[in-house]
């Protein structure tokens, strides 16, 4: 009786880490600015997070169309082109081309359907708030739609920018609860980095060694932010 009590509760253990690890077994891709682009197309570059949000994942596949400089904010100005990679601030550098890429990438068979987006951006829309007047909230919701139509069965997942030296955190909070609410409106998954030590504070990232300059990480920088962004989708995936 106790060898089939003990067997009954390791096949169950089995049984939920096999569902656990299931979930996780999904076509990921990733948008965003410096900080995702620093991983690399394939997030394998140390130096971004997600490279070590993949290694933990294991995902299907995990593609990045992350660019340096991108804002979720447009302007005027700002068309559809999914050829230009400037890795600075312009009209057309924006989360809504790389959706637009993505999109491509699909419907060419270059890029399985995705099963999960994950979105972090916003750094380059504070930092450059006298070019990028409007509200975060205006885009993200344009955008959110976009993903919506174009990948209805995937799960959407807004990540806030991470902390950075270059705006008072008051603003950067203030940011973080625009695209949390953004999120809620949009039904997707949110994952929060303002506030508190989670996972690091702007002003210890230097200190530390998490980033050179205050605002893009270094490999141990990556690894802490890769690290926490895994628990966090990872419990949310689960829920």
């Amino acid at each position: 009786m106790i060898i089939r009590r003990f067997l009954t509760v390791v096949l169950t253990c089995f049984c939920l880490c096999g569902m656990v690890t299931a979930q996780l077994q999904k076509h990921v891709v990733i948008l965003g600015d410096s900080n995702t682009w620093l991983g690399g197309d394939e997030c394998d570059k140390p130096e971004g997070w997600n490279k070590w949000f993949k290694d933990l994942a294991q995902p299907r596949s995990c593609v990045s169309y992350a660019r340096s400089g991108a804002t979720w904010t447009h302007t005027s100005k700002t068309v559809y082109d999914t050829k230009e990679n400037t890795g600075v601030l312009s009209d057309n550098n924006v989360i809504y081309n790389q959706i637009n890429r993505l999109v491509e990438a699909c419907d060419q068979g270059i890029q399985p359907m995705p099963d999960l987006i994950i979105i972090m951006a916003g750094t380059n829309d504070l930092w450059f708030a006298d070019k990028r007047p409007d509200r975060l909230s205006k885009w993200i919701g344009y955008d959110g739609e976009l993903l919506r139509q174009a990948f209805p069965q995937a799960k959407l997942i807004l990540v806030t920018p991470p902390p950075f030296v270059k705006v008072g955190m008051e603003k950067q909070h203030q940011a973080a609860c625009e695209i949390a609410a953004c999120a809620e409106m949009l039904h997707a998954g949110v994952v929060r980095l303002d506030g508190g030590k989670k996972p690091f504070c702007a002003s210890e990232m230097i200190i530390k060694g998490y980033s050179k300059d205050g605002v893009h990480t270094t490999p141990k920088g990556a690894q802490v932010l890769g690290t926490y962004i895994y628990e966090q989708i990872k419990a949310i995936v689960q829920q």
